[in-house]
Parts: structure tokens; C-alpha cells; sequence
């Protein structure tokens, strides 16, 4: 279900909702315009005049006929409810009690706001009443133009706030999870579908009684009582023949509605019906009465074979329409169950296809796609997995790139560097071969042979240093030594050191701790050190080395000043990265300064105590 489709559908829900609400308030309404602004919609005082004489000029007349009052109130009282009521004793006696006969009735049960505004039209002998009630025509029509106007603004505030509204997001581990979402997503949507349902229900009379007050047209019985007049116009109103009557009645029982059989003074005789019982006990509770329990009452006369007898219909119109009503209020209320679990399901799936297009778009070589991260379940752990994957491969991609480079950077300054002492190499030996007889004149050669040999051997380490650099993958192959080991092969470096007269301020340590490494690479790392000493240190200056052990560390620090006054030399740090990249491999750390004129070094090496 498309989102606006689910919202237009959500917003017309309001409305009606809204509507009803709003209309359940209409008797509040017209109380406080009665109370406020004297408005009323009750019979004018012209009309309760008119059937006031028309009472008094029925009583005058010897014979009442009832047929004959009820089509003259039908014109007089065109508008509302009404029932006449004529008062008699059991006898002349002024003390026998009084005994009331419904004379006629037409309109709808009155309703316990109509029974307040209700008006009695008594005669001058107060024999006979006219009980009249409300219908509440006109204000009705006026007030259901409010509430669709009220009701409309109000679902298009819905539909406005609606579109705005982020969804809420849970900050608790426990939201994290799909499953759990899931899980609350059911729980919502029950819950959901028994508020509705039951609110549904429960206000079921609000909207029967808006369709009785707008769309409801009385009914034609006529030809329902010709039929039975045609059937029992042969019998006497007696009670040897109720049973027949009975009988006949049962035949041409109507769907919804309530058939009571009344003699010339208005004295029931009989009746017949298709309801149960407990409806038929609330007809005459008219205190909250329900819609769906309130009839219209019409009478028709029936033509006996000894007198006229009133037919009274009491019907039930909106007793078939509550089946209709449950199974409406049943998918409307699943319909916030599907919508809560399509709006969920929906998420869900927007984030696979958002994952997926991230996915395609890694896939055709764009790493620098980022991946978003739209929740915190497991959709949204994967996508964070792939996008810890996406910034591994670029740092792996950049590691090879740089290595790719430096190997360029190999090739050709070895191809350069190793031709030289190479053709020199081979300029010499073609020269001594030459003059295989001159022996004073071989050894110098074979002198210059061996420096170019010596030449090629530190290309050949060089080499070395930046294939470790480079490399991702590299075995160490660590070992236990003592430390003391170490120590005595940076003193020979030291001694080498002084033997070319350089000062070196040092105090030898001695332990007898071990250390996991690798010793010929300690010893490179220690070649590289003292070659970087030798190469640049100012040799007027001391030169500060110190061993300690401090805690579980050997630490070894390289102090030294810089010559300012060498010639510009030439260097790509490929012998401090390798000493770098080579004490990490041992667990180690690498730390260099320069500051002031001074160069230092310190490594630091994991120990055993």
C-alpha cells in the first residue's frame, strides 16, 4: 500500500471519526442554545393551538373516530412525534382510577432529549391528550453542516501533520533488534484492533442515528394492510377468534418490525412479532433508549367483520443493519493491523533496496560510495559491517598503491645504482684480465673490485628494507634471547663508533633478562641506527646513548647532533621506516625528534621479568 494512499485512508477515518464524535454532542449543543438563546425547534404556538381545539372539538362528538384522528393530526402535526391519549374511568365514580387508550401514534420513539423538550396538548375537559416530541428537523440539518465543516478542518490538520512527522526512534538495546520491532509491531497492531473495534461498537447508536436523522424515509405499510384486511374482514374481533387472528398474523409476520392489533376504545387485543423479547422489554424504556431499539410507529385501520380496529406498527429499521455494521467495524478495524505491519514490512524492505543499491554501487568499483546506516538492527549492522569492509579494501588499495610506487621507486633507483658499480665491476676485471702478468697492478684492481662488491651488498639490503617496509605480510620469527646479548652487540656498534673517533657518551647495562626477537633483525635495526649516526651526526659533538629498563621494557634512546655543514644528501627515509615497520613486528615502539639542532631516537622492546 502506497504511503499517501495509507494516509488519504487514515485521514478519511478521522473524518468520520471526527464527524460522529462531534455529532454525539448535538443534544449538548441544542441545551446550551436553549439555556443561552432561547432557540428552539419545537411546534409553534399557532399549531398548539390549533390541535388544542381540535381536541376540544373531537369531544363534543358523540362517536370518536379513531381513523378519522389519526388522518387529521397527520395534517396538523406534520412535523415531530406525537401519541393521543384519552383518559376514562372504570365507571362514573370519581374515585375509580384513571385508565389511559392510545388513540394514535405516528413518528419515532421518543428519545430521552426528545421526552425534554416534549409538549402536552391537553383539552379543556382534560379527557384527552396529545403527547408531543421533537424531531429536531432544522437544527439537525444545521448542525450536521458544523460538523462536517469542524471535521474537515480537522482531518486536514491530520493530513498536514501527518506528511511532517518523523517516526520515533528508540534509543534502548532493546528496539535494536528486528525480531523485537517485529514483536512490538504485533502488539501495537492487536491492541490497535480491539480500541477500535470496541470503540466501533460501543458507539454503534451515534451513527444509526445519524442515518435514522438523515437518510431514513418512513414506509409504506398500505399494502401490507389491505392484505391483512382482505384476510380478516370475515372474522369478529372476540377472543374465540384470536387464535385464528393469531395464526394469521404469524403468516404475514414483517421482517423488522412489531404488528399490535387495538379494539375501537383502544384496548389492545393482540399481537405478533419476529424480535425476541429482550427488544421488545426495551420499547417502552425510553430513558437511554438505544437507536437501534427505538421505533417508528405506524397505524393503519383494519376493517373487522363487526367493528374497525387500529393496526399499530411498531418497527425496528435499523435492526438488520447491525450485522452489516460489525463486519464493517471488523475490516476497518484490521485495517490499522495491516497498516502497521505494511508500514513496518515496508521500512524494512525500503532498507534492503537502499542496501542493495549501495551494494550494486561498490560492486561496478565505487569505493567511495558511503554506505548509510539508517537503523540499528541487524539491517543496519550489516550495512555498518559493509561499510567498515568498504573502508578496509580503500586503506589495503591505498597500502598497495604506495607499495606499488615504492617498488617503481626500487626498480629504477636499483636499476641506476646497481649498473654503475655493475660495468665499473666489469671494467675492472676485464681490465685485470687483460694484464693477467702485472701482480702489483691486479691487487689494486682487486681492491676496487671488492668496494664495488661491498657497494652492490648495500643495494642488495637496501633492497631489503623497502621490500619490509612494503610488505603487509612479514614472519618474524621470534625467539627467546637474553637481553645481555643485545646489549653487547650495541656495544661492538659503540666501539666501531670511538674507533672512528667519534665521542659517544654510553653506560654499559648489564641484566639478565630475556627478550622475544628476532636477533638478526635486531641487529639490522641496530645497523640502521648507527649507520643514520655515522651519516649525519656532527662529529665535534657527543654523542648520547642510554639502555634502561623500566618496568617491562628495554628502552634504548640514540642521541645526536646534526651536521649542518654536509652536503646536500639525498635520502627517502627507507632505513628509519624499516627500523619502524621491524619494531612493531616485535611489539615494540619507535619514537624520533628533532629539535634544536638534535636528532633522537628511542626504541622501546617488551622484556621478561
Amino acid at each position: 500500500m502506497n504511503k499517501k494512499i495509507t494516509r488519504l485512508y487514515l485521514s478519511f477515518l478521522v473524518f468520520l471519526l471526527s464527524f460522529f464524535a462531534i455529532y454525539s454532542q448535538r443534544f449538548v449543543v441544542y441545551d446550551s442554545l436553549n439555556a443561552h438563546f432561547n432557540y428552539s425547534d419545537t411546534l409553534s404556538k399557532e399549531k398548539i393551538k390549533e390541535a388544542k381545539a381540535y381536541l376540544d372539538e373531537q369531544e363534543q362528538v358523540d362517536f370518536i373516530n379513531h381513523t378519522q384522528i389519526r388522518k387529521d393530526l397527520n395534517q396538523l402535526l406534520k412535523k415531530g412525534s406525537y401519541q393521543v391519549i384519552l383518559y376514562k374511568t372504570k365507571s362514573n365514580k370519581p374515585d375509580d382510577k384513571v385508565v389511559d387508550s392510545v388513540l394514535a401514534f405516528r413518528g419515532r420513539a421518543p428519545l430521552k432529549n426528545a421526552q425534554k423538550y416534549s409538549i402536552f396538548i391537553k383539552s379543556s375537559s382534560k379527557t384527552s391528550c396529545i403527547e408531543w416530541y421533537p424531531s429536531f428537523s432544522n437544527y439537525y440539518r444545521s448542525y450536521r453542516i458544523f460538523g462536517g465543516i469542524l471535521s474537515l478542518i480537522i482531518t486536514i490538520l491530520f493530513y498536514w501533520i501527518s506528511g511532517r512527522l518523523q517516526p520515533l526512534r528508540s534509543k534502548k538495546n532493546i528496539f535494536y533488534s528486528l525480531s523485537s520491532r517485529m514483536m512490538f509491531s504485533f502488539l501495537c497492531a492487536t491492541l490497535l484492533v480491539l480500541t477500535s473495534f470496541s470503540f466501533l461498537y460501543l458507539n454503534r447508536s451515534i451513527v444509526f442515528e445519524f442515518l435514522m436523522d438523515t437518510f431514513y424515509q418512513s414506509e409504506d405499510y398500505s399494502s401490507y394492510a389491505k392484505k391483512l384486511e382482505k384476510q380478516l374482514q370475515n372474522f369478529d374481533l372476540t377472543k374465540e377468534n384470536k387464535k385464528a387472528i393469531n395464526h394469521i398474523l404469524k403468516e404475514n409476520v414483517l421482517n423488522h418490525a412489531y404488528v399490535g392489533l387495538y379494539d375501537e376504545e383502544g384496548i389492545y387485543f393482540t399481537d405478533k412479532s419476529p424480535l425476541s423479547n429482550n427488544n421488545l422489554l426495551l420499547l417502552y424504556s425510553f430513558d437511554d433508549l438505544d437507536v437501534l431499539e427505538a421505533p417508528l410507529y405506524y397505524d393503519y385501520p383494519i376493517q373487522f367483520k363487526n367493528q374497525t380496529v387500529s393496526m399499530y406498527i411498531t418497527s425496528f429499521p435499523m435492526i438488520p443493519f447491525q450485522i452489516p455494521y460489525i463486519i464493517l467495524s471488523l475490516l476497518i478495524s484490521f485495517s490499522f493491523y495491516l497498516i502497521v505491519l505494511q508500514s513496518f514490512i515496508r521500512k524494512r524492505i525500503h532498507s534492503i533496496q537502499n542496501l542493495q543499491e549501495d551494494v550494486f554501487t561498490l560492486a561496478i568499483g565505487d569505493w567511495n560510495h558511503e554506505i548509510k546506516v539508517s537503523d540499528k538492527d541487524e539491517i543496519g549492522r550489516l550495512a555498518q559491517d559493509l561499510n567498515q569492509m568498504r573502508i578496509a579494501f580503500l586503506q589495503t588499495m591505498d597500502n598497495e598503491q604506495q607499495a606499488r610506487v615504492a617498488n617503481k621507486e626500487l626498480i629504477s633507483s636499483l636499476s641506476h645504482d646497481l649498473r654503475t658499480p655493475l660495468t665499473t665491476l666489469k671494467g675492472y676485471l676485464e681490465i685485470m684480465n687483460l694484464k693477467k702478468d702485472d701482480i702489483e697492478f691486479r691487487d689494486q684492481y682487486l681492491q676496487k673490485c671488492l668496494a664495488k662488491v661491498e657497494e652492490i651488498t648495500y643495494l642488495s639490503n637496501k633492497m631489503f628494507e623497502y621490500s619490509l617496509v612494503f610488505s603487509t605480510e612479514y614472519n618474524s620469527d621470534l625467539t627467546n634471547i637474553p637481553v645481555q646479548r643485545v646489549m653487547d652487540t650495541l656495544m661492538d656498534h659503540i666501539q666501531y663508533l670511538r674507533e672512528m673517533d667519534l665521542h659517544i657518551l654510553y653506560e654499559p647495562l648489564q641484566t639478565s633478562l630475556s627478550m622475544d626477537a628476532n636477533f638478526a633483525m635486531i641487529q639490522r635495526i641496530l645497523n640502521n641506527v648507527f649507520s643514520n649516526i655515522q651519516k649525519y651526526c656532527d662529529p665535534w659533538k657527543d654523542i648520547v646513548i642510554q639502555t634502561t629498563i623500566e618496568e617491562d621494557r628495554l628502552k634504548m634512546s640514540f642521541t645526536n647532533s646534526i651536521n649542518r655543514h654536509l652536503d646536500k644528501v639525498e635520502s627517502n627515509g627507507i632505513g628509519l621506516k624499516s627500523v619502524k615497520k621491524m619494531i612493531e613486528l616485535h611489539h615494540g615502539t619507535f619514537y624520533q625528534d628533532e629539535t634544536n639542532d638534535l636528532f633522537t631516537i628511542v626504541l622501546t622492546f617488551p622484556i621478561h621479568q
